[in-house]
């Protein structure tokens, strides 16, 4: 039977058996007939795990998995419908929840159902639930191993292979990056116009401010003024008023002198600030800088990963070449192996010839021996006559008979020669055998000593699988934490943007507010404007009317009194004298008044005036009031939260740096890691070099022994075929000798006077029996030996034969791992190449995060402009404001002249009455 065979009936289904894998989940081995579908799934309550079907005991597979069947002479496995995937050979048949196409399936494949699946416990340990992996033996019904084309007769392909649905998947993920892409730069687009819009907002907002500032001061000193000019007021009053407006400009001076202090601290805070984002942007730009080193000292590895790629894919080439030429070689050696069996068949056919040749020779040899018995009769009647002679003649006839044994040997020599070539012949093939067992003994030790080699060299690509198997598991790792730094970015744009809208509601509401406190104040400002029309205008007016008549009034009394004192007294002449004096005094007094009257009209022509123009700069003083403080609130608003994204871009930065620092590593680590499965693979092509040319060595000594064996084979069985003419000679004579013993039994009762003469003949004949015998039994003996030397011969063939199909299997395997590992390049390959795209989307971000860095730090310089502007703005409305104070201390003081005037003009004319009552009295 034939090696990877099984004893099947021919009528039973076809087999598959599936042995569990040292990394897969726990399974008893399966033997499953495929005389119909089988479901391969998870274990329910009406479907149980058995040693005869598909069910498994795991979480991770589905309930119906997959589907195994046998149709038209093949295999097949279809995924249906599962979450978790099938993988044959780690290739997944189609994506979660889709149904793939069937796929054919040979004895010997690496089979998976699902993948490890991490789950967290109760306690907040993390579980891992294995998926099954098992390696597939199919059998066909008629008992044949389901194995795949052998690599020989495969054709080479002309490049590297890629599959339709790697490449599907890579079209796939770059769709995906694409649209991450424009996703982020969608993102960035709109935070670029929120930070606009906050520095617009933080700009408007910081001179609604000021102007509100401003009209507040305003409306202080026009209240004032207000409350001042609506009051008659006496000295006491006055002295009072002065006592509270020196106290409220202490108090202004003392609030002027905080908001001062104020501002100077949070200009220091700024400038501490300023300073700070200096330092973390000279600590940023410096780690750029390193960072920028570090990935030119990436990208130059990389050139040299791709070099040394391009020298492997030469030496993969050379070495298709060399399997080329080996096939080559092989079908030379095929051809000349169809060659050596045309010259054994000649060989044979020589062999054949001498066999006829020798058989002539063997009846040649039978007229021999037939000639010898005619001489031997002749003989016997010779002596029958010589007894009748006398003993005289009894001497004569044994001098006769010790002559005519001579002639006998002669006839014999050719049957001592030919032992004599039999046994050179012998010795001669003893020699050959024990050449070919040392040169079957090296080429055993030999044997043994590249299956050890080759047991090495498996077990070093069993390690370099674990490796691979390793790699992959940390570049999945690697991608984890990808996709999860993109989610974090992800959540913190999110909570940016949730942050910068939660804001924005706020700034409208306090907007709002704003511009409700606006509209109340423009109210106030309004009913204010309204009661100084109202009350301060015609007041002085009425004043100064009632002033006029009140100065007639006593200049008319005065005129009066005198015609009266005239008509009543006119003997006091020096009292007239001084009346007139009075009058003229009086008559200066009210010149003096009506000018300063005139001076005070002009003066509340131009106070009227100013109050129109402090109401129209009221009104507008409101308008940037309301904007200011708009304007101011989104400013604040845009600065905490330009303040925030500050923030959160440091920590992202260093969260990104960390990224950076532990992709470095992990990439130092792959190219370590690289280079050792660089060496290993080159150790490995060197072994493999060496194991080939000590193939071909141990092939050409088994081909020589062969040979030598064929040859030995070939002797023996000359040697045996001599030895069985030589029993058949032996036969012969013993039928001859037994025929003569019964003639010499039936004579001997006759010819008992001759005993003496009889017996003395008969012992030559029976010394040269006796060595006749030992020679059969030597010959015996030795044919013996060469039968069991060809049975060890034959054996150590079939050891041979067998060590050399192993040889050829393990050579398959090692290119099978090849490849493998070939396939393995290409996979880490692919993940460099996505690991240098994550790294250039890491740069693209921190080159962004430098740029708002860089924006910031100029909006804070303009920001530290515009509060030194600010400063001056205050040190400009104090100087007014103290002016103002000032003139308004002015303006009560010249309020204040009139009514004195207006006393002094009362008393002067109540005067010439209390002098009269004065008089009377006295």
């Amino acid at each position: 039977m034939v090696e990877g065979e099984i004893n099947l009936d021919p009528n039973m289904a076809a087999l598959a058996i599936l042995t569990c894998r040292p990394n897969s989940h726990p399974f008893q081995e399966r033997h499953i007939t495929l005389g119909e579908p089988v479901k391969v799934g998870r274990s329910v309550a009406r479907a149980r795990p058995a040693a005869s079907n598909g069910i498994f005991d795991c979480k991770v597979l589905s309930r119906n998995h997959a589907l195994l069947w046998y149709e038209n002479g093949q295999f097949y496995l279809q995924d249906t419908k599962s979450s978790n995937g099938t993988f044959v050979n780690n290739q997944r048949l189609c994506k979660g929840g889709e149904e793939s196409p069937p796929r054919d399936i040979f004895s010997g494949d690496l089979i998976q159902f699902g993948v490890d699946v991490m789950e967290n416990n109760r306690r907040g340990d993390k579980i891992t639930h294995g998926c099954i992996i098992s390696t597939i033996t199919l059998y066909h019904p008629d008992g044949r191993e389901a194995k795949p084309t052998p690599f020989l007769n495969a054709p080479n392909p002309p490049g590297i292979t890629i599959q339709s649905q790697d490449l599907y998947q890579l079209a796939q993920y770059l769709q995906e990056a694409l649209h991450r892409e424009k996703m982020l730069e969608q993102k960035l687009v709109t935070l670029q116009q929120l930070v606009h819009n906050t520095q617009e907002a933080s700009e408007s907002g910081w001179q609604a401010l000021i102007d509100e500032d401003k009209l507040l001061s305003r409306l202080e000193v026009l209240e004032n003024q207000l409350h001042i000019y609506s009051k008659n007021h006496s000295e006491d009053t006055l002295r009072q008023e002065c006592v509270t407006l020196q106290e409220e400009k202490l108090q202004y001076e003392t609030t002027a002198k905080e908001s001062l202090r104020r501002v100077l601290q949070e200009k220091l805070e700024a400038v501490t600030k300023l300073s700070e984002l200096e330092r973390s942007l000279s600590s940023s730009e410096d780690e750029c800088g390193h960072l920028k080193e570090m990935c030119e000292h990436a990208q130059h590895e990389l050139q040299l990963l791709a070099e040394k790629y391009q020298d492997k894919l030469k030496t993969e080439k050379e070495l298709k070449d060399e399997l080329q030429e080996a096939e080559q070689k092989h079908s030379e050696e095929m051809d000349r192996v169809e060659q050596e069996k045309q010259e054994l068949s000649e060989k044979i056919e020589q062999m054949t010839q001498q066999e006829q040749s020798l058989s002539a020779q063997i009846e040649s040899l039978r007229a021999d021996n037939d000639f010898s018995k005619e001489q031997l009769a002749a003989m016997k009647a010779k002596l029958e006559s010589i007894k009748e002679l006398n003993d005289d003649d009894k001497i004569s006839l044994n001098d006769s008979e010790v002559s005519n044994p001579d002639i006998i040997p002669l006839t014999l020599s050719p049957k001592e020669i030919e032992p004599v070539s039999l046994e050179e012949k012998l010795k001669e093939t003893q020699q050959q055998i024990e050449k070919y067992k040392a040169q079957i003994t090296e080429s055993d030790v030999k044997l043994n000593e590249s299956s050890d080699k080759i047991e090495q060299l498996q077990r070093e690509l069993e390690q370099a699988q674990i490796d691979s198997k390793q790699y992959i598991t940390k570049i999945a790792t690697l991608e984890e934490k990808f996709q999860l730094s993109d989610l974090h970015l992800n959540q913190m744009m999110e909570n940016a943007l949730a942050d910068m809208k939660l804001q924005l509601k706020e700034s409208r509401k306090q907007c709002d507010s704003s511009n409700e406190l606006i509209l109340s104040l423009q109210e106030q400002i309004v009913t204010l404007e309204s009661e100084i029309s109202l009350y301060k205008i015609p007041q002085q007016e009425d004043k100064t009317v009632v002033t006029l008549v009140g100065t007639q009034s006593p200049v008319n009394s005065l005129h009066s009194s005198p015609n009266t004192s005239i008509s009543s007294t006119t003997s006091d002449l020096s009292e007239d004298e001084s009346w007139k004096e009075l009058l003229e005094e009086a008559r200066q007094a009210q010149k003096k008044a009506e000018i300063e009257l005139q001076k005070n009209r002009g003066e509340l022509t131009m106070s009227q005036s100013q109050v129109k123009k402090t109401t129209e700069e009221m009104k507008v003083l409101q308008t940037q009031l309301t904007e200011a403080t708009k304007i101011a609130d989104e400013k604040t608003e845009q600065v905490a939260n330009l303040q925030d994204q500050v923030h959160k871009a440091e920590a992202a930065t260093k969260e990104v740096k960390q990224q950076i620092l532990d992709l470095r590593d992990s990439m130092l680590e792959e190219q370590e890691q690289l280079r050792k499965n660089q060496n290993i693979a080159d150790s490995f092509k060197n072994q493999l070099d060496t194991e080939k040319s000590k193939h071909k060595i141990c092939q050409t000594e088994l081909e020589d022994s062969k040979r030598k064996l064929q040859e030995a084979q070939q002797s023996a069985k000359q040697s045996h075929n001599e030895a069985e003419q030589f029993k058949n000679k032996i036969r012969h004579l013993q039928h001859e000798l037994d025929s003569e013993r019964k003639d010499r039994r039936d004579a001997h009762i006759t010819r008992h006077a001759n005993v003496e003469s009889y017996t003395g003949r008969q012992s030559p004949r029976n010394k040269e029996f006796i060595a006749l015998k030992e020679e059969c039994s030597n010959l015996r003996k030795r044919i013996q030996a060469i039968e069991a030397e060809m049975k060890m011969s034959r054996r150590e063939n079939l050891q041979l034969s067998s060590e050399y199909n192993k040889l050829q299997e393990s050579y398959k395997q090692l290119e099978a791992l090849k490849k493998k590992l070939e396939n393995n390049e290409m996979m880490w390959q692919v993940n460099l190449t996505d690991a240098q795209k994550d790294a250039e989307m890491t740069k693209n971000e921190l080159s962004h995060s430098t740029e708002n860095i860089a924006a910031l730090q100029v909006q804070c310089k303009d920001y530290s402009e515009k509060i030194s502007k600010l400063n001056t703005d205050l040190n400009e409305m104090s100087t007014d404001y103290a002016v103002l104070a000032e003139k308004s201390k002015m303006v009560s003081l010249m309020s204040s002249i009139p009514l004195l005037l207006l006393l002094f003009g009362f008393l002067m004319a109540l005067y010439p009455t209390l002098s009269e009552i004065t008089n009377t009295s006295s």
